[in-house]
Parts: structure tokens; sequence; C-alpha cells
């Protein structure tokens, strides 16, 4: 039984080995806030869409829409990641997103995404 115990923790034990150094400690949190903050994000602009139109078309073209970038600006971003530091790389790409989770905060908290106008508000914030 030992044995097992000794195999199970030597497994632990080098599962948790980079969270002995600092900058992936800092790297992995910062990860993690970031990630679960980006999927509230897009369960909360999805449930919002779903909320103020009730239509699942527009859900779809709005979700369509989170996603473009990824798909469009995968490539041109690969070439300029090996070109810009990775630094100034991820400070840019992090406050944008800031920025654009924000705007999307004050729009609809101040009520901009509701109206006539809705569906265009929402898939432009998307």
């Amino acid at each position: 039984m030992s044995a097992l115990v000794t195999a199970i923790r030597s497994r632990v034990e080098a599962l948790l080995a980079p969270l002995r150094h600092r900058g992936f400690r800092l790297f992995f949190s910062g990860q993690l806030v970031f990630l679960v903050g980006t999927w509230m994000q897009v369960v909360g602009q999805a449930w919002l869409v779903l909320k103020l139109t009730h239509s699942a078309f527009l859900l779809g073209v709005v979700s369509a829409l989170q996603w473009s970038p990824t798909l469009l600006l995968s490539l041109p971003a690969d070439v300029l990641a090996d070109r810009v530091p990775k630094r100034v790389l991820v400070i840019a790409t992090q406050t944008s997103s800031l920025l654009l989770a924000a705007g999307l905060g004050i729009l609809t908290v101040g009520g901009y995404g509701t109206g006539t106008s809705r569906p265009p508000r929402l898939c432009l914030a998307s």
C-alpha cells in the first residue's frame, strides 16, 4: 500500500512542480482571472441577447460575431506575435479586451442595448 501512496505523491508533486516558479504562478493566476471573466462575458452577452430579443437567430448571429475576430485574425496575429515583443503584445491585447468589456458593460447598464436599435448595437458590441 505504501508503494501506491508514494507513487501518487510523486505524481502530484510532479504535477504541481511548475507552481514553484513565481512567473508561472503569476501567469496562471492571470489567465485564470481572464478566462473566467471572458466566459462570464460570453454567457452574459448571450443571455442578454436572448432576453431582450427572444430570437434564436440573433443569438446565433451574435455568437458567430463574438468568435469571428479569432477566426479572421489568427494567421495575421501569428505573424505579428513573431515580430513584436511578447510583453507589449500581451499588454495590448489584454487592454483591448478590458476596454471592450467595459464598453459593453456601460452600454448594458446605461440602457443603450434596449429599444428599437438594440439588435444592431448588440451585434456591434459582440
